[in-house]
């Protein structure tokens, strides 16, 4: 389906979009898309403030869009049109951004809603009694100086129950298993569903089997008590080092990635998001998609991307409805000492971190990870 460009000029031509440029736009245009069809993306309206079901169709080749809802009844041709109303831009800064998103590449909706609503009964098990046994290990272990040396407080592995796994020796072909740090990772509803585990002698990770670290975030259960605010870093490491600089109401996404599960618990639970994930060198790719459209320079196409800001980016175009702020150390670096997370700071740089977050717009206008090879 396609249709015509109101742009004063009588000609022939049409204007077709892919699926994940519309949806791309209707995220930076603040429409939240609740379900969709084989054509239409399905909103909420945003211009007669609909929230109960929605009213609001938006045509996935063409852009065309219109409001069912009789006393709304808005209506337009072209993505363009829609950004100018919403968003107050003009015709040229319009088709500006719709281009920035032309090579966008994103999960299907349907594909990310059905993992939104993946039901948390399916989550593997683990007994109350096995967490207790591995915490109560930790105290006569090698883990707990381990621990001690990485500034984690007694009170911090009481709180988190941080357990401790002794070598064992796997038959052939496996080596042997180092021993471990365990932290256990509960369901929204506070259930242990599994343990995350890191090596003392070595950067070495283990999960328990079928760990479902896309369905839901680590410590969710307990930063919901802490009201609408809440913090997300990428290791358990880094929140719990957050939690005991004084901030609890801190979350985990292991494995540096942004599920829709992951967005839709953040979405129903938090009114604002502070994103404090890694700051990592760059990582450059010899066939980024990203910058497949950017001329060579010296050789070299892609512009180098740093994996922890591109999660914070994620959350920020999945919630798009949200405040999101980013913790920053000052104007001039995103973390202090040159450091890339949480857990290489100190309590009191962390809280700095945080009181000095500064919202989306000012952080990319800073452009201060580029001051930063």
């Amino acid at each position: 389906m396609g249709t015509r460009r109101n742009n004063g000029w009588e000609d022939d031509s049409f204007v077709h979009y892919s699926e994940s440029q519309v949806e791309s736009v209707l995220d930076y245009a603040e429409v939240e898309v609740v379900n969709d069809t084989n054509t239409h993306f399905l909103c909420y309206c945003p211009f007669h403030g609909n929230t109960d079901s929605p009213a609001f169709a938006v045509d996935k080749s063409s852009g065309m869009w219109h409001c069912f809802n009789p006393s709304c009844d808005a209506s337009g041709t072209t993505l363009e049109e829609l950004l100018m109303k919403l968003k107050h831009l003009n015709p040229f800064e319009a088709v500006r951004v719709i281009n920035k998103y032309k090579n966008a590449n994103r999960t299907p909706f349907a594909e990310r809603l059905k993992e939104a609503m993946a039901d948390s009964s399916e989550f593997p098990s683990m007994s109350v009694d096995k967490v207790e046994r591995l915490h109560a290990a930790l105290w006569d272990s090698p883990a707990l100086e381990y621990m001690h040396g990485r500034g984690f407080s007694d009170d911090t592995l009481k709180h988190f129950q941080v357990g401790y796994s002794p070598e064992r020796i796997l038959p052939e072909p496996y080596k042997s298993r180092p021993e471990m740090v365990v932290v256990p990772m509960h369901d929204i509803n506070g259930n242990p569903v599994g343990v995350i585990g890191r090596s003392i002698t070595e950067k070495v990770f283990k999960n328990s089997k079928r760990l479902p670290k896309s369905q839901t975030s680590w410590n969710i259960h307990r930063a919901m008590r802490y009201g609408g605010v809440v913090i997300v870093c990428e290791s358990s490491f880094d929140a719990m080092r957050i939690h005991q600089a004084g901030y609890p109401n801190v979350v985990a996404l292991l494995g540096g990635h942004a599920s829709a599960s992951i967005l839709d618990q953040l979405n129903r639970n938090f009114s604002r998001v502070i994103i404090m994930s890694d700051f990592d060198k760059k990582r450059y790719e010899p066939n980024c998609r990203k910058c497949a459209d950017r001329p060579m320079v010296d050789g070299v196409r892609c512009v180098g991307h740093r994996d922890g800001r591109e999660l914070g980016r994620e959350i920020v175009r999945g919630l798009p409805n949200k405040k999101i702020l980013w913790a920053t150390y000052d104007d001039t670096c995103v973390y202090p000492r040159g450091v890339k997370d949480a857990t290489d700071m100190t309590e009191e740089e962390i809280r700095r971190c945080l009181k000095n977050a500064i919202s989306n717009l000012e952080y990319e206008l800073w452009g201060i990870e580029e001051m930063v090879a």
